[in-house]
């Protein structure tokens, strides 16, 4: 019509990209108020604590207020040069007819869109897949009801009147010292030797020290396979070694029954291997199980190698056994806080940023799919609109309603199952890269890429049906009566 009385094309143009720049502003207005709203619950998931003050700063300003602008023009200027070519007359018959080209177009859209949900999709199943993994396999020692605090020198004296007072209480079952706890990493290590021939030659291999006491073993659970644990009944322990399974590997001893008794010099320290333990994962699954060497140093009153108190409790009655553990720790150190924390929720941090993850995959996912289903609802909507008259000819042929939505849903179904044979080499590629990362990982199942398609089909089935159902029972005479 506005082609009719005298509108030009430049003007047309103008205006369709001026529109197209209103609607972004209008977006990015719509957008700043949900950042607003919804930044505390976005620094929750995601660990971070970002401000909307960050968007103040000119780098960051300047394109935000050029976004709309070039948003724009560049998703305008096709429309605006294509709707300003059409001939008036033919428009106003209704002998227009959009070519299949633009008709391509919005396809390849739509496929990337459900591509991209798809990946998203199949993502957030391993992240959540591995979260769990990593969470319910063993371990190989005992993290529950575990309270780990900090060990201070000034007790060295002290120690085992500390401990026996702690002891006393039937809740508290073993209270043990060590230099690090499981859930940290490894980082210790000095050059050990053993005995080839008559002399100490050094092993190759990198083994990693913990300084543990004669209750490190019992109260974490770990497994002896051979050999015995530190005693108090024997004062040589001091200068003995227990290892891990890990550590008989590396030395190149055949069994840990082999290992038991074999002269072992670990730094300046000489002495014989008295045990070897099951391997159990002292850091996150991320990480290989390294060679470990348990040593239970001598100590001085002021000085040794502890750095952390491990209590290990039944559980039944903790807010007692907490309150006895706060009152002797008083008592024994009334000048150093008190701060504990338990074993279990250190293990939980160590996969806190794979919990993000998961989370935060799973809300993209589902704008993903949102967005998806718009395109798709657009694209489903236009393109019925185009057959109107052709599903009227079937009805009055006597199609019945359930063939028409058939008929109507199949082409648009192709389209997610194409997104979806895209989707799957890039999502098993990108997730095969990010399980890398860790040295214990689970398998990537095919029937996770089954499942998504799946999923994806049933969204875009449930989008298409409600137009394709409204274009089947529509009347037939009402969408006939201009021819």
């Amino acid at each position: 019509i506005r082609k009719v009385i005298g509108a030009r094309r430049k003007e047309l143009i103008f205006q369709f990209l001026s529109e197209s720049v209103i609607i972004s502003w209008a977006a990015i207005l719509i957008a700043f108020m949900l950042l607003y709203f919804t930044l505390p619950w976005l620094n929750k998931i995601s660990g971070q604590q970002l401000s909307v003050s960050i968007l103040m700063k000119w780098q960051v300003l300047v394109p935000l207020l050029l976004t709309p602008f070039i948003v724009g023009i560049i998703s305008g200027i096709y429309p605006a040069l294509f709707m300003s070519s059409f001939q008036p007359v033919k428009t106003l018959k209704g002998l227009f007819k959009i070519g299949g080209g633009s008709i391509s177009f919005r396809k390849v859209l739509v496929v990337v869109q459900f591509a991209i949900s798809i990946v998203l999709i199949i993502t957030t199943i391993i992240v959540f897949q591995q979260l769990r993994y990593m969470q319910e396999t063993s371990l190989g020692y005992d993290k529950e009801h575990l309270i780990t605090i900090p060990y201070y020198n000034s007790i060295n004296n002290q120690y085992e009147t500390f401990r026996n007072e702690l002891m006393q209480n039937p809740d508290i079952k073993n209270v043990s010292r060590s230099s690090r706890i499981p859930t940290g990493r490894l980082l210790d290590a000095m050059g050990a030797s053993t005995m080839v021939g008559d002399s100490m030659t050094p092993v190759t291999a990198d083994i990693k020290f913990v300084a543990a006491d004669y209750d490190f073993i019992p109260t974490y659970g770990v497994h002896i396979v051979a050999g015995r644990n530190f005693s108090r009944d024997y004062s040589t322990d001091t200068s003995n070694f227990i290892l891990n399974e890990a550590a008989i590997k590396a030395i190149g001893w055949k069994s840990p029954q082999e290992a038991v008794g074999k002269d072992f010099k670990y730094s300046s320290i000489t002495g014989h291997v008295i045990g070897v333990i099951a391997d159990f994962h002292f850091e996150s699954l991320r990480q290989q199980i390294v060679p470990i060497v348990l040593i239970n140093p001598a100590i001085t009153p002021t000085q040794s190698l502890f750095n952390s108190l491990s209590i290990k409790v039944s559980g039944n009655n903790m807010p007692i056994a907490l309150a006895s553990i706060e009152k002797t720790w008083r008592k024994y150190l009334p000048e150093i806080p008190y701060q504990y924390t338990f074993l279990d929720e250190k293990f939980a941090q160590l996969y806190e940023s794979e919990q993000r993850q998961g989370t935060i995959f799973t809300i993209f996912a589902c704008i993903a799919i949102f967005i998806a289903c718009l395109g798709l609802f657009g694209l489903s909507a236009f393109e019925i609109t185009q057959r109107i008259k052709e599903i009227g000819v079937r009805k009055v042929l006597g199609a019945n309603v359930s063939s028409i939505v058939t008929l109507l849903s199949k082409d648009f179904l192709k389209l997610v199952t194409i997104a979806a044979i895209i989707a799957f080499p890039v999502a098993w590629y990108s997730m095969t890269h990010w399980l890398n990362d860790f040295a214990y990982r689970i398998n990537i199942h095919w029937w996770v890429f089954v499942l998504s398609a799946i999923l994806a089909l049933i969204v875009a089935l449930a989008t298409v049906s409600f137009q394709a159902i409204k274009a089947a029972v529509a009347n037939p005479v009402k969408n006939l009566r201009t021819e």
